[in-house]
């Protein structure tokens, strides 16, 4: 490559001129065709994936190759040694250069990106509008099955804290602290329409920002920075702010950690749990 490695996103047009590149490790991480990701239930979405993808692309099934199997609830995170080690077989090493998508919304693919900068792996970028802009723009596609990459050595974890739990949610409640941003849609954050385990509403002292309302209607695309900056900013979010997003399963919420990321923000966490956890608990409270 004669350019530095992305760290955040990448067009399709850098794409399509990096396809070729041997170190590229790029990946269709859609878990399933919801709408609004993050449904506990979300199965992978491989035969939509064999259907159409971009050229060179591999599935990934983030949630039995990315997440530990043996917990509670879908989507929770693996222990570092045994993530970097679930992405080596991925085949992604220490010199890779990973480009993730989704075939849907952006929360597969940003929590492929969070999970792996939870690692202190940098080397890795989202395709701005995924599937949806990269047909729009007038790329090719392909179809069937693809082999996986080859296997390669586990780069070292180096845990940057990117994840909260639930103590660290129960504090902020109780305390203050950090701001809690519910990423889920408004109905979900009002209380309309019921969350995990039948229970409506939000954590106590939540702010609502969708992660649906960042992205533009028209291509996929994410909105400018300017208008991301200014949907953050009105609702009293600084660089300065402390900020835990959660959402249903820790999906949605990656792609407002990631905005905050992009925007310069440090102090951004997703909670790992989400309203799984916090809702599961009847003696943990919810308003609506």
């Amino acid at each position: 490559m004669t350019e530095p490695a992305p760290s955040l996103v990448v067009s399709s047009q850098w794409l399509a001129d990096h396809l070729a590149d041997p170190a590229l490790r790029l990946f269709d991480a859609t878990a399933g065709t919801a709408v609004a990701p993050g449904a506990s239930n979300a199965e992978p979405a491989r035969a939509v994936f064999e259907k159409a993808h971009i050229p060179g692309a591999r599935y990934l099934d983030l949630k039995n190759e990315l997440s530990d199997t043996a917990a509670a609830l879908d989507f929770t995170r693996l222990a570092p040694e045994a993530a970097a080690a679930a992405f080596a077989r991925l085949g992604v090493g220490p010199d890779a250069l990973v480009v993730v998508y989704s075939t849907s919304t952006y929360g597969w693919a940003t929590r492929v990106w969070w999970l792996l900068n939870d690692l202190g792996f940098t080397r890795v970028a989202v395709l701005d509008g995924g599937l949806a802009k990269w047909i729009k723009d007038g790329r090719p596609t392909a179809s069937g099955a693809q082999p996986s990459y080859p296997p390669a050595s586990a780069f070292t974890p180096v845990t940057q804290h990117l994840f909260a739990d639930l103590p660290d949610v129960s504090a902020a409640v109780e305390r203050g602290g950090a701001t809690l941003v519910n990423a889920l849609s408004p109905d979900h954050f009002s209380g309309a329409v019921a969350g995990p385990h039948g229970r409506r509403g939000r954590i106590p002292g939540s702010i609502s920002l969708p992660a649906g309302s960042l992205v533009a209607a028209a291509d996929n695309s994410l909105k400018p920075l300017d208008v991301l900056k200014a949907e953050f900013t009105a609702r009293g979010i600084s660089p300065e702010s402390d900020v835990i997003a959660y959402c249903g399963s820790g999906i949605a919420a990656t792609l407002d950690g990631f905005v905050l990321k992009a925007l310069g923000h440090d102090k951004v966490r997703v909670y790992d749990g989400s309203l799984s956890e916090w809702s599961k608990d009847p003696q943990r409270p919810l308003e609506a």
